[in-house]
């Protein structure tokens, strides 16, 4: 990737966060965000962690296609996500406990709130299958669902209310959304190599 094309890729992304955050918090979903945080949390949080997991994941998926078979990876990929899934439902309550009040859920929308990023992921990788092909579901559930959490849990650590830790996860869906899809155009790669496949002609 050269030079010219990573600050379009890093200028797009910041662009998208943006718009997000100001559309959401104008929107007032999730509710008393002022526009100006909107913009902040689009802008400059929720884009850049997107941008720092995209290189994370295409290092790490260089670092294991080089000494793992292809199809090890793969599946070595959906126990990640198995895992993913299990810390947030196991270990999250025990995080949750040291929090301050103001992060406390309601029991009936424990589970809504915690699963939402795996149920989109899900989506997501379906719509990435059938625009490229079927190899390509697992790795893009496998970043939409465990990058997006990695990148997730920090801010609800952090943002001291459920409402700025909503519009974070909603704002980092959609700017590793636009990467996913954007992947396949920044460099030539070999068709089997991970989530990097060339829409189908």
């Amino acid at each position: 990737m050269n030079q010219a094309l990573f600050w379009k890729i890093a200028g797009s992304v910041i662009g998208i966060g943006v718009v997000a955050g100001l559309f959401f918090a104008i929107l007032g979903w999730p509710a008393g965000i002022p526009f100006y945080m909107g913009a902040l949390v689009g802008g400059f949080v929720a884009a850049a962690g997107g941008l720092m997991g995209l290189w994370a994941f295409l290092l790490l998926n260089y670092i294991f296609r080089s000494f793992l078979p292809f199809r090890v990876w793969m599946w070595f990929q959906g126990v990640l996500v198995g895992f993913a899934i299990f810390d947030v439902l196991f270990y999250f309550p025990q995080v949750a406990s040291l929090l301050p009040s103001g992060l406390a859920l309601a029991p009936g929308n424990y589970l809504v709130y915690l699963l939402s990023p795996f149920v989109y992921a899900v989506l997501v990788g379906l719509v990435k299958a059938y625009k490229t092909n079927w190899e390509a579901f697992l790795p893009s559930v496998f970043f939409m669902s465990v990058f997006t959490a990695v990148e997730w849990l920090p801010a609800v650590v952090n943002a001291r209310q459920w409402n700025v830790a909503g519009l974070i996860w909603i704002v980092l869906s959609i700017c590793n959304t636009y990467l996913l899809f954007t992947m396949g155009k920044t460099q030539p790669m070999v068709r089997r190599q991970s989530v990097v496949i060339q829409p189908k002609s």
